[in-house]
Parts: C-alpha cells; sequence; structure tokens
C-alpha cells in the first residue's frame, strides 16, 4: 500500500482545513494517507481515514523554549507521523544536521513515526555527487538507531533544488535513487522501510512512478481534488 504524505507547510485556515477534511472523509481510497497541517489544526484534524502528522518538533526534550512543540505532546495529542529535517527548515531557519538528528532521537523516542526527506543541491547534482551526498547523510541520522526504533523512520528523497516546482527528474534517475536508497537500508539493517520521492512533482509523474513506496506532496497536496485523484492512480 503507497504511503502518501500531504504537507500542507504554512497554508490552510480552519475552514479551509475542515473542507478538506469532509471531502476526504467521503471518499474511498486504500492507500496510507498522512495528512500534515499547522500545529494548531493537528487535533481538529484527527480521522478514523487517515493519520496525521506534525511538518516539524522541537529538538528538546521538554523546558522553556517559547514556541516550541515537543514530541512528547506531539504524541499526547495522537500524532502518528512527523517529518524532520525538510530543506525549507535548513534553508530558513537555519538547522543543521545536528539539530535534525537530535529531533529525529526525540521523535522515536516517543515512538512517533519520522518523515526523513533527504537531497542534494542542484550543483551536487550538476557534480554528480547525488549518491556521496546521500549516503554521508544516511550515516550521519541512521547508523546508530537503535534497531528496536528503526522500522519508525521512511525516507524521502527530495532532490532539494526541485522542491516547489511542478518538475521532477527523469524517471530513469529517480528509480536509480530509489534503488541506492532501498540497497543501502538493507544492508544497514532496515530492510522494510518505506522509500518515497518528492520534489517537483505532478501528477503525471506519480502515474510513471509506481514502483515507489509512496509521494511526499507539497504544493500538490493543497487541493484536494489533486490528492482525490493521486490516491486513485495510487
Amino acid at each position: 500500500m503507497k504511503l502518501l504524505i500531504c504537507n500542507w507547510k504554512e497554508n490552510k485556515t480552519l475552514k479551509e482545513a475542515l473542507a478538506f477534511k469532509k471531502k476526504i472523509e467521503s471518499a474511498s481510497f486504500n492507500v496510507k494517507l498522512v495528512i500534515c497541517p499547522s500545529y494548531p489544526l493537528l487535533p481538529i484534524m484527527h480521522s478514523q481515514k487517515y493519520a496525521i502528522a506534525s511538518q516539524d518538533v522541537s529538538r528538546f526534550k521538554e523546558g522553556n523554549y517559547t514556541g516550541e512543540v515537543s514530541a512528547k505532546l506531539l504524541k499526547s495529542i495522537d500524532t502518528k507521523y512527523v517529518i524532520i529535517g525538510h530543506y525549507e527548515r535548513e534553508f530558513y531557519f537555519l538547522e543543521n544536521e545536528k539539530i535534525v538528528k537530535q529531533k529525529i532521537v526525540n521523535a522515536l523516542d516517543e515512538n512517533l513515526k519520522v518523515i526523513l526527506p533527504i537531497g542534494e543541491t542542484r550543483l551536487e547534482y550538476q557534480l554528480a555527487k547525488t549518491k556521496e551526498v546521500l549516503e554521508n547523510k544516511l550515516k550521519y541520522y541512521l547508523l546508530d538507531i537503535p534497531k528496536e526504533k528503526r522500522r519508525n523512520i521512511a525516507i524521502a528523497y527530495e532532490p532539494v533544488w526541485k522542491v516547489g516546482t511542478e518538475s521532477s527528474l527523469a524517471k530513469k534517475e529517480i528509480m536509480e535513487i530509489i534503488l541506492f536508497i532501498k540497497t543501502w537500508l538493507y544492508e544497514h539493517e532496515y530492510p522494510n522501510n518505506p522509500v518515497l520521492y518528492g520534489g517537483g512533482l505532478n501528477i503525471q509523474d506519480i502515474k510513471n512512478l509506481q514502483e515507489i513506496d509512496g509521494f511526499l506532496l507539497g504544493s500538490l497536496s493543497q487541493n484536494v481534488e489533486n490528492v482525490l485523484e493521486i490516491m486513485k492512480i495510487c
């Protein structure tokens, strides 16, 4: 079954979110759908038809950190997933790999399922360093994760220079990288973790990438009709 992650980012009011929820709940589908709204909408978006995810989590366990939201709090409101390490967090909020790793550890300690986007910059792609960059990230984030917690990690290959566009890589390139990630995971005792694709997706791309375990959607997930069509394709 495909895993479909809908990252709303800083979009949707309460009214818009409830209208989206109503349409999704009236549909029939056979995918693992995960909706990722802004923090205030998390409790409101609960549903029997899909899971909810946070777009981020604090690097701190708890304490006097104004504006932060802990993994413990997310767990207490029945949040199932959390996106950690999205490129926009690095670009706009200057998060580094150390911060991302702290967040991963906190989330896994609360049995949250982690969606970990990794990808290369345009320059790294042009220099044919994609696999090197991805392997370094996988090693840093995953090598020392306890085996009993590893099942709660999904990897999303998301070339950062494609984020926010509607133009993905060629299918051959995507499948080569997905296979590279899957092979690395298998060799390091992550045998059944889903590997998703995100970055520059359009609906035609999704039709062509049925072999992938699922998709991390940004712009496409803003429109409920797009999501309904994608669920039918999957």
